[in-house]
């Protein structure tokens, strides 16, 4: 039985690597999208233009400018001479926001009146007006502690992030990202291939037990996911400087786990179609959901109170948290077990049900 599994495991191997299409998607796009993933997945609002209409034109109005224009936030500070102007740099998209100081600002300073200064952003780009709001603020307080109210002096610290570095967070996502989709096409493409081939037939009426077939199906994606899983952690440590604090066992154990819970998928998908094109085609119908409800790219807490619950069904989002707590955080195996355990009994259902569509086609 075990040599059956080990033949099975090598014309699995040396079927995705004889096929130009599983060659591909082994190679080319999980370097492709490490690149582009890296450098343009940001929640960083870089190079903006922001507007300023200063009506007071006093000392202190001059200051908060020139705080706006020192900021290493803003690339260009643009001093506005009407409303109309400023209505129509934000229409045009020309900046993201625009600072408005009225009339008697300093005048409001001095006698310890309320003083307020408004910045009006464009929301239709609703993150990073957000995000842009709280530069204007930083920069505006800067020097100008007089005028906040009961307030002496604000320390922030960010935990396990200091600097808030983009690479810190995407490529521990992208370890899981990028095996989950190399794990789930070479699975999908799997049984597909070889009806296009016809040499499906020949396997089935092969002395070998359906448990073993299935086996020598998901093992071999499943190391070639771990080998892409490996070889994105080694970069994100020694290229791009991601610190690592936690425990390279618990973060292998974790890796198996979740792959395992996508091979079923993979399996599945793989089943029920005739062709290669349909496996990838049914491949990216789970990828894209399963990456939007992640929280790979934002919070699941931001999401519709109805649709949070779903999340849970998503095993990406169980191993991100996790990949993010052992990178960053150094979490111990009490809490990485609350998190690897919905994933093995997803890859145990998933099997099951691939198993029965698979018999089910064979029968």
């Amino acid at each position: 039985m075990l040599y059956q599994l080990l033949v099975l495991i090598k014309k699995e191997f040396l079927a995705i690597w004889s096929d130009k299409r599983s060659r591909i998607v082994i190679i080319s796009p999980p370097l492709l999208q490490l690149l582009l993933f890296s450098f343009a997945v940001t929640l960083e609002v870089k190079n903006i233009s922001i507007g300023v209409l200063d009506r007071d034109n006093s000392v202190q109005s001059e200051n908060i400018i020139r705080n706006l224009k020192y900021s290493n936030r803003f690339t260009n500070v643009i001093r506005l001479n009407s409303e109309k102007e400023l209505t129509s740099l934000i229409d045009s998209q020309k900046v993201l926001a625009t600072v408005y100081i009225p009339q008697n600002f300093e005048k409001d300073i001095i006698s310890k009146k309320v003083s307020k200064i408004q910045i009006i952003a464009d929301g239709r780009k609703s993150n990073s007006a957000q995000i842009t709001n709280g530069y204007i603020i930083s920069a505006i307080s800067k020097d100008f502690s007089n005028i906040k109210s009961n307030i002496d002096s604000i320390i922030v610290r960010n935990w396990y992030n200091p600097n808030l570095e983009n690479f810190w967070w995407i490529l521990p996502n992208l370890v899981g990202l990028l095996s989950m989709i190399v794990a789930i096409i070479l699975t999908s493409l799997c049984v597909a291939r070889e009806r296009e081939l016809g040499t499906f037939e020949q396997t089935l009426v092969s002395p070998i037990p359906p448990f073993i077939l299935i086996l020598g199906k998901i093992i071999p994606p499943m190391i070639i996911s771990i080998i892409e899983a490996t070889f994105i952690f080694l970069t994100a440590i020694f290229l791009f400087d991601v610190p690592f604090k936690g425990s390279l066992i618990l973060l292998f154990i974790s890796i198996f786990a979740f792959l395992f819970s996508i091979v079923g998928f993979g399996l599945f998908i793989s089943s029920i179609s005739s062709t290669q094109q349909q496996g990838i085609l049914g491949a990216f119908v789970l990828l894209v959901p399963s990456i939007l409800m992640s929280g790979f790219a934002t919070p699941v807490e931001n999401m519709p109170q109805w649709l949070i619950p779903f999340t849970d069904l998503v095993s990406l989002k169980y191993f991100l948290i996790l990949l993010k707590g052992i990178f960053l955080k150094d979490i111990g195996f009490d809490i990485a077990i609350s998190l690897i355990w919905p994933m093995l009994l997803y890859g145990i259902v998933t099997l099951f049900v691939a198993s029965w569509f698979f018999r089910k086609k064979v029968t």
